[in-house]
């Protein structure tokens, strides 16, 4: 299961965004501050990251720039301004895309596809489902075998 790690020091916005992710398939861990989503990347690699434009580290740098220094995870800059300036500022710092709030899981969604287009973000594991196989002239034979699955 892929990981994905919220940093945003709005805990309303870290719960939507979670819940989400979640219905999405992803495991989901939070963080209000960029020291402790700092933390959480180097502890264990987020596939994907959403962070909040207000979070800065302790000598006031962007923590999207941070984490990008850290990791290669597929890395979504959240604001609530979708102005040129902050949404170059994050890009500049080193984020693949930007989230405007309010979002929801459409869009969400929508940016993750592009993410995997990009080859930013791996796809969704291949999850065993049972299926008949009717493609032989003898009886039908269920099977499990690994199928795609639609984005």
């Amino acid at each position: 299961m892929s990981i994905a790690l919220v940093a945003d020091p709005s805990t309303a916005t870290r719960q939507a965004a979670a819940e989400m992710l979640e219905s999405l398939g992803f495991q989901v861990v939070t963080a209000a501050a960029a020291a402790e989503a700092l933390s959480l990347t180097e502890e264990l690699a987020p596939d994907l990251v959403l962070a909040d434009a207000r979070l800065e580290t302790a000598d006031g740098a962007l923590a999207i720039a941070a984490i990008r220094r850290i990791s290669d995870a597929c890395l979504i800059h959240l604001s609530a301004d979708g102005g040129a300036a902050g949404v170059r500022g994050a890009m500049d710092a080193g984020a693949d895309d930007y989230l405007v709030r309010p979002f929801d899981i459409s869009l969400l969604r929508f940016k993750l596809a592009q993410a995997r287009t990009r080859r930013r973000l791996r796809p969704p594991e291949d999850k065993p489902r049972l299926v008949q196989d009717n493609s032989r002239n003898a009886a039908p034979v269920l099977r499990f075998r690994s199928v795609g699955l639609a984005g």
